[in-house]
């Protein structure tokens, strides 16, 4: 079933990077009100990692916090923003990660290690690999798929579309390594938070966390939906066309 041309990832500006920029910046404007429990998810539930941090004096008992809780929250928080551009978003929807929590798991250690070692490889195999598999947790928790099938919808999806996906996952990237943030937490071996009250700090934070991070995952959204439109559009038209022959080859009813 194709999306409605009345909610956001409806056709909009149509299927390349700028507009999926300009068409999720109307999304995450449009519907801030509604979108608010999914931007705040994951900042306030990361607060635990930088407190277990500090307070053991060891990154494990945060790593443990991430794998038990952010992961799975941050899965929900990518299926409430694609049923968010569908107009059909639930609370319930960011919770969702924890009913297929293994496969999330996995899913991410799977792609996280794929792209350190593409990004050890100079850096551009790391490229290719974000842009082919970054949708494969949309197709997790949007279509309850195994895990490898995750990876090879994702590719699929994005066939044909891999550099038009570029300035959203590049913007992604630069804003998650450069933005500055208010807390530091000083070396892995000897973590300790310290918070950081500059002007540039406090609103460079805030604004990676609540206004462009918001905004990008919204893009995301909103290309996922309509390639993944444009890539079931062959197979439904299949299938159909399938239809009408076996209806043909019926025999007639006899009188």
């Amino acid at each position: 079933m194709e999306t409605p041309e009345n909610v956001p990832a409806g056709r909009g500006r149509g299927n390349s990077g700028l507009a999926w920029l300009a068409d999720g910046w109307d999304f995450y404007a449009g519907m801030l009100p509604r979108l608010v429990p999914a931007i705040l998810a994951v900042p306030l539930l990361s607060v635990p990692v930088y407190f277990l941090a500090d307070r053991f004096g060891s990154v494990w008992p945060a790593y443990a916090w991430m794998t038990a809780v952010i992961i799975p929250i941050e899965a929900g928080v990518a299926l409430f923003y694609i049923k968010a551009a569908r107009g059909r978003e639930s609370l319930r929807d960011i919770f969702y990660g924890f009913s297929i929590y293994f496969r999330a798991l996995a899913f991410t250690l799977i792609f996280s290690m794929m792209l350190l070692g593409g990004f050890m490889l100079l850096i551009v195999p790391g490229i290719l690999i974000m842009l082919a598999y970054s949708f494969g947790e949309y197709a997790l928790v949007d279509e309850n798929l195994p895990v490898r099938e995750c990876f090879l919808r994702s590719a699929a999806i994005t066939q044909g579309h891999r550099t038009d996906l570029l300035p959203v996952l590049g913007l992604m990237v630069l804003i998650e390594v450069f933005a500055p943030s208010m807390i530091d937490l000083g070396s892995v071996k000897a973590p300790s938070v310290t918070f950081k009250t500059g002007f540039w700090d406090v609103a460079g934070h805030a604004l990676k966390n609540f206004v462009f991070i918001p905004w990008l995952n919204c893009a995301a959204a909103i290309a996922y939906c309509r390639l993944k439109d444009r890539a079931d559009r062959p197979r439904l038209t299949a299938a159909d066309d399938a239809g009408e022959e076996a209806e043909d080859q019926e025999p007639p009813a006899e009188e």
